[in-house]
């Protein structure tokens, strides 16, 4: 079985999730995001999709 994670934009992921993007970026900027993310270039990228690492 292969599982695939799919990057996605902080504002996408978070709109997913229900969550604002201002308090994702919070988040991110405090290394408290439920998910693994990086910064590229001006983008932050979220990983979405099984795998990804989220909790709860």
């Amino acid at each position: 079985m292969v599982i695939c994670n799919v990057h996605v934009s902080l504002k996408r992921w978070a709109d997913s999730r229900g969550v604002a993007y201002v308090t994702a970026r919070r988040w991110f900027a405090a290394g408290e995001l439920p998910v693994s993310a990086r910064k590229v270039g001006g983008l932050i990228a979220a990983v979405a999709g099984p795998g990804a690492g989220e909790v709860g």
